[in-house]
């Protein structure tokens, strides 16, 4: 059903570039604000259960944004709001989620061939051990075995994962009680489940410092994702502090870096959070609304910025969502 809803939607978003619809929309949409984009891997698997963005169609997506929009870093997009100046009408921020190695292997290339600048948000702690985000991590060991059954809940009955539909059933069942557990108590249950299930999660597919530090080299700009990927609103806001306190800490010891940007894992955030990254003293946060897609002095602060999720999908999609009417077919069909 998914696939035949993208074959779907890929045929309608080349009805509307090729009838010139996206042409007439880009007219309309000039005085509309910034636009900030992020995605997470660039690879056309979904490891970890986390899809990615196949490298070539990430490159059709800057090659259109490039034509068509300014790209602006996300410091100068925060300037503006700093300094009451207007944010331009075309520009457009992309940013990425966690800190995965194939944004510089992959990503870079890209952006560089289409002087596209973009921001990476690291989880701290998978910089500096290597390790997946504590998510991805389950997700890799959960895809990946072979095995029939797995014990959720030490004591209990084992789950039936005999089929890859089970198992990622299993996944976001583990997943979603590990969100309230702190950090020292999902390693713990992911390292039982791995154990259990004979996988070992892979500690080679993050970026490094020394990467982090090329990165940077190249116009590339590094915000905090917290210490260990923790959902800051589904814990205790004293914990969700040291998680950000740390990330910060981590970024200003090993780089310099006196006030990133910041992102909360999953859009897990609310409004104590927000001042509280305010208070702690990072430059600007997210909180994405989907009525809100172009960022304006009189519709957000730098602590309110919203995003939109690039796709796997070719270029022509991405145009199709930006300037096509999909976003207002599906307002009014929530409305």
């Amino acid at each position: 059903m998914i696939l035949a809803k993208e074959r779907v939607r890929r045929v309608l978003s080349r009805l509307v570039v090729l009838s010139g619809m996206s042409v007439a929309a880009r007219r309309l949409r000039r005085t509309g604000g910034t636009l900030i984009l992020y995605g997470h891997r660039l690879s056309a698997d979904d490891e970890g259960y986390l899809q990615g963005l196949a490298p070539e169609w990430f490159g059709q997506q800057l090659a259109y944004l490039s034509r068509f929009f300014s790209p602006l870093q996300l410091s100068e997009l925060v300037d503006c709001y700093e300094q009451r100046r207007p944010v331009p009408g075309d520009g457009v921020v992309i940013t990425f989620d966690d800190g995965f190695r194939d944004n510089l292997t992959r990503g870079l290339p890209h952006l560089i061939h289409h002087q596209v600048p973009a921001v990476v948000f690291v989880v701290t702690r998978s910089i500096t051990t290597g390790e997946l985000p504590w998510s991805q991590r389950l997700g890799y060991v959960m895809q990946q075995t072979t095995r029939r059954e797995v014990q959720i809940v030490p004591g209990t009955r084992p789950t039936p994962i005999t089929s890859a539909s089970r198992r990622r059933a299993a996944y976001l069942r583990i997943k979603e009680g590990l969100t309230v557990c702190s950090q020292v108590e999902r390693d713990d249950a992911i390292e039982r489940i791995a154990e259990e299930v004979g996988v070992t999660p892979p500690v080679d597919r993050m970026l490094s410092w020394g990467n982090l530090d090329e990165l940077r080299h190249h116009g590339i700009e590094i915000g905090a994702h917290t210490y260990s990927h923790a959902h800051l609103a589904r814990i205790p806001v004293q914990e969700a502090r040291k998680e950000m306190q740390r990330s910060l800490d981590d970024l200003q010891e090993h780089l310099g870096v006196e006030r990133p940007f910041f992102c909360f894992p999953a859009g897990s955030v609310n409004d104590e959070l927000v001042e509280l990254a305010r208070e702690i003293g990072f430059r600007g946060c997210f909180r994405s609304s989907r009525k809100r897609r172009f960022n304006r002095l009189d519709t957000s602060d730098q602590f309110g910025l919203s995003r939109l999720g690039l796709q796997n999908a070719p270029g022509y999609v991405l145009e199709a969502e930006v300037d096509g009417p999909f976003h207002a077919v599906r307002s009014l069909y929530r409305g």
